[in-house]
């Protein structure tokens, strides 16, 4: 066993590696120990979700959705009171609105601020912008897993991603982060956030989902590798071969804008193809 992202051998690795964290709501896309490295596992948590889940675009999702982390606790937004001239936490589950203060006496003075009645509204910012760079490496991360996760079945996979030198600048940006700088991705939204599909007479809210585009280019034998991710109804797609993202947006001009994640033309992904 050899880990995808560093090639260190992985045989005695004992953490499993969720594709999409569970702090995401993800419990059923998980890859086996040894494919990513405990090394690797933890330094993703530390140093890319960690981050970019408490960056605000995640952390204010998360709490719509009431969506725990690993110690049970919702993260709160942030919301801005103005009659007391601060910011505040907010959590809302369901009809039920709570606030709290940043510290104990901001705590203690919005306490008193609310019972005295000075304060009587609060504002929660719709936030849009994402960390470009985390983001970016979180895909790239994302999406060899999802390549992994893929080809499970297929006999002698792993040394074949593993030996892909046609992968090594995305596995290297997601564990380094550099060469290139910048890895530029796809963002647009397909569907509302809270919308629900019906599956077997059963109405569901989906909270991630992701597929690989393997798109044909003219010359014999060439393609590029995609993989696309949904989370909160919003697409995100990431070239696995190169840093850009042209040939995405050329796919989906052709396609009429039709996501991936709900076409039928797209080829299977086979090791030998990557």
């Amino acid at each position: 066993m050899r880990c995808i992202f560093c090639k260190s051998n992985s045989a005695q690795s004992k953490s499993v590696e969720h594709i999409i964290p569970e702090s995401l709501g993800n419990i059923e896309h998980v890859l086996p120990r040894g494919v990513v490295c405990d090394a690797c596992n933890n330094y993703f948590g530390r140093k890319v979700e960690g981050p970019l889940l408490e960056s605000a675009w995640f952390r204010h999702a998360r709490s719509r959705h009431w969506l725990l982390n690993k110690r049970g606790f919702a993260p709160p937004m942030t919301g801005v009171v103005p009659a007391a001239r601060m910011s505040a936490h907010v959590w809302l589950d369901g009809s039920r609105l709570t606030l709290g203060g940043h510290t104990k006496r901001d705590h203690d003075y919005l306490t008193d601020a609310i019972i005295t009645g000075r304060a009587n509204s609060v504002y929660i910012p719709i936030i849009q912008t994402i960390d470009q760079r985390l983001m970016s490496r979180f895909l790239a991360k994302v999406a060899l897993e999802i390549v992994a996760h893929r080809v499970l079945d297929v006999a002698g996979w792993q040394d074949e991603i593993v030996d892909k030198e046609s992968l090594d600048a995305i596995r290297h940006f997601a564990r380094i982060g550099d060469r290139p700088q910048e890895w530029p991705f796809s963002r647009r939204r397909i569907y509302g956030e809270y919308d629900a599909q019906m599956e077997e007479n059963s109405l569901f809210q989906v909270l991630h989902e992701f597929t690989i585009l393997c798109e044909q280019l003219p010359q014999p034998g060439h393609l590029n590798l995609y993989a696309v991710v949904c989370i909160f109804g919003e697409e995100f797609a990431i070239n696995l071969g190169e840093p850009e993202i042209a040939g995405y947006e050329r796919w989906l001009r052709t396609h009429g804008g039709a996501s991936p994640l709900y076409t039928s033309d797209i080829l299977p992904v086979r090791p030998d193809c990557l």
